[in-house]
């Protein structure tokens, strides 16, 4: 009696560290995805009418109409890493259709595991509808590491999609890591979020 008495307490205290870790896992990411949401609530609203909505006046450097891509000035700062974010636009249509965030991590051990942290945060957070896609994008997620991103020859990246929501709730997102163009030892990693489908 004793013995399952002592079992079924240990039980409950694993559970609990293992929802305490879960529960600030998501807490810590908290702020972007409230951003995520944001701009996703703004996706295929006329481009001034989204900019209004996001409280966005001024932006950095004009609208590239080439690219439909507009730099944002405010810097997202979460646990002490900083974001920029740029909001993307259908040239042809003048809507919103897209979101991006990136930061940069450090080339060492613990910044390829802060990165794999970050993207499964958000996998954990916007789960694929797809099961074969889901295991498809956390294999993706693990090969991130010194051997996926060799310091030379500079081409090394892993990128990879996923989809979640149903219908027109879908939300397609893509992550990539690559190697810096401008400093050997930087990883830049960006996610993007999208009303559609990436080509």
């Amino acid at each position: 009696m004793r013995k399952s008495y002592f079992n079924l307490i240990c039980g409950i205290v694993i559970l609990s560290v293992l929802f305490t870790a879960c529960s600030q896992d998501r807490s810590q990411y908290a702020e972007l995805f409230t951003q995520v949401e944001k701009h996703r609530a703004v996706f295929t609203q006329p481009l001034e009418d989204g900019l209004a909505a996001l409280g966005i006046a001024d932006a950095v450097g004009e609208y590239d109409t080439t690219l439909g891509t507009i730099m944002q000035d405010d810097i997202l700062t979460v646990n002490e890493m900083e974001f920029i974010q740029q909001i993307t636009a259908d040239v042809a249509n003048g809507v919103i259709v897209g979101y991006r965030i990136g930061t940069v991590f450090p080339r060492s051990e613990s910044g390829y595991e802060h990165a794999r942290e970050l993207v499964h945060a958000f996998l954990d957070h916007y789960k694929p509808a797809d099961a074969k896609e889901a295991e498809k994008v956390k294999k993706s997620v693990q090969s991130i590491d010194r051997m996926a991103l060799p310091l030379l020859p500079l081409t090394g990246s892993i990128e990879e999609l996923w989809t979640c929501g149903e219908g027109e709730n879908n939300l397609f997102i893509t992550y990539r890591i690559a190697n810096s163009f401008e400093n050997d030892e930087e990883l830049p990693l960006n996610l993007y979020f999208s009303s559609e489908a990436q080509p």
